[in-house]
């Protein structure tokens, strides 16, 4: 799922170069001796390129807000006025409900509207008359009271008829059902004939249409947290989909939902990517090919990526083939050092060195730069005169370091790392080179410091290499201590 070049994958490559080695009787590599087998090495050089990385998900369009549409009214569905895909406009006609029940109580609210007012005009008069006769004195203060609470009440009962006949006429427009949003139809649940319950029921009525607005889409995509820090909103993607396989799609980064998911015991992240589609070619529930975009480097010194290997690759490479350990150490501390130095010359000392400095001195221990500048009796030394407390807090606190150092490359796959080359000498031997590199793509990885533009390195393969045939030709062109014949 993930396209991150930060670690290649070995067996990908072994399968790679066995083509090339096993395939075919390739010429022997330098001055190999002519009773060698006939056993080849490809090689690549160092080159100027612009570089991109990305990382790589599936995802599946979706459309940003989708919109239940229901009705106020209930009853028998007479009309259907749009299909699936339709594009309608805000207001557009949708659905009509049977009206014969609304209308009828419409009619019925109409003509108690005209007896409340009826009422209310002789109430009105009769509330006069009684007034005029009570100044008289010819009625009494009881009959000029009832009048008045007559009155009243007429007036009363015209207000509720009046908002009676409003509600009805709600009701009586609630049977045409209208688009709330100029949108697309995503999903038709009702047909013509079907009885439908109102929205204002306990159930919550019946959902006739889904409808959204396509012109912005999103794709949902889950990535590995390993590489969630790199990732941030506003970051540009590339999409593209099965269904227009010469194109290519932009949108950028929206969000990172804060909730993993965790699937086969693996922790993952959904990433949204939010995309215009104006033309609506992408539609809900297609399949996404999505790449956001975390780094760029124009015109770099680059290798391709089957020509380096990382410090543990390195290190299974020294087993395999009989180097001395000693050698790989001292190795190993050379491009740590030059990563180090184009940190510190890029953005200024890393936080997590000061760190480290001030852990080390709060517990008496040697730092990490110090233990790896030591010889390996001195380190020997320094490990036994250790109690077994002193140990744990140390062993503790490189893992700590490790792991701090771990995120950081994590959250910016620019940031430089040791690795190896398998190089010619001189004499025509194959010898391991300390690099630092930076950013990777697919294909090729930025050299930061070890090699220059046109160097010639060997991609030797990983698995391969652990072949008796291939060990024996390796010993005979190498130079390192231990690989005598």
């Amino acid at each position: 799922m993930i396209k991150m070049m930060k670690k290649r994958n070995a067996g990908s490559m072994v399968s790679a170069v066995a083509v090339v080695l096993l395939g075919a009787a390739l010429a022997a590599c330098g001055t190999s001796a002519a009773d060698e087998p006939a056993m080849g090495l490809t090689s690549t050089a160092a080159e100027v390129k612009d570089i991109t990385s990305a990382v790589a998900a599936t995802g599946t369009i979706e459309p940003i807000r989708v919109i239940d549409v229901k009705s106020q009214a209930s009853g028998e569905v007479r009309q259907v006025a749009v299909e699936l895909g339709d594009n309608v406009e805000r207001g557009a006609l949708l659905v009509r409900i049977d009206p014969r029940d609304v209308r009828n109580s419409h009619d019925q609210a109409v003509a108690e509207l005209d007896v409340a007012r009826a009422r209310y005009t002789v109430a009105q008069r009769k509330l006069e008359r009684t007034t005029d006769l009570r100044d008289s004195q010819v009625v009494t203060e009881e009959e000029y009271e009832n009048a008045l609470l007559e009155d009243a009440n007429a007036k009363a009962a015209l207000v509720k008829a009046e908002t009676n006949l409003e509600l009805a006429e709600d009701r009586l427009n609630d049977v045409a059902v209208g688009a709330p949003i100029s949108g697309t139809v995503v999903e038709k649940t009702v047909e013509e004939g079907q009885i439908i319950t109102s929205a204002k029921e306990v159930t919550g009525g019946t959902i006739l249409l889904r409808m959204a607005d396509l012109n912005e889409v999103q794709v949902r995509t889950l990535v590995d947290e390993t590489d969630i820090g790199a990732i941030q909103a506003g970051l540009q993607a590339k999409i593209k989909v099965e269904a227009y396989p010469d194109r290519e799609f932009t949108g950028q980064v929206l969000q990172i939902e804060p909730q993993a998911v965790v699937e086969q015991n693996v922790t993952l992240f959904a990433v949204l990517t939010r995309i215009q589609n104006r033309e609506g070619l992408l539609k809900p529930g297609m399949n996404a090919d999505v790449e956001i975009e975390v780094g760029a480097r124009e015109g770099v010194l680059a290798l391709a990526n089957s020509g380096i290997k990382t410090v543990d690759e390195a290190r299974e490479l020294v087993d395999a083939l009989g180097l001395d350990s000693e050698l790989l150490q001292q190795r190993v501390e050379a491009p740590a050092a030059q990563a180090t130095e184009a940190t510190e010359a890029a953005d200024g000392p890393a936080d997590d060195t000061t760190e480290e400095a001030n852990e080390s001195e709060e517990s008496g221990l040697p730092s990490m730069e110090e233990i790896q500048a030591m010889s390996r009796e001195d380190r020997r030394k320094l490990m036994e005169n250790l109690s077994p407390g002193e140990r744990q807090r140390m062993f503790a606190m490189f893992q700590q370091m490790r792991e701090a150092r771990e995120r950081a490359e994590r959250a910016d796959p620019a940031s430089p790392k040791p690795a190896f080359v398998f190089v010619e000498t001189p004499e025509g031997q194959l010898t391991l080179k300390p690099i630092t590199i930076g950013l990777s793509d697919w294909d090729y990885t930025e050299v930061i410091a070890g090699l220059e533009e046109g160097d010639v390195v060997f991609q030797v393969p990983q698995g391969l290499v652990q072949q008796s045939e291939m060990l024996e030709f390796m010993r005979r062109r190498t130079s390192m201590p231990g690989m005598g014949r």
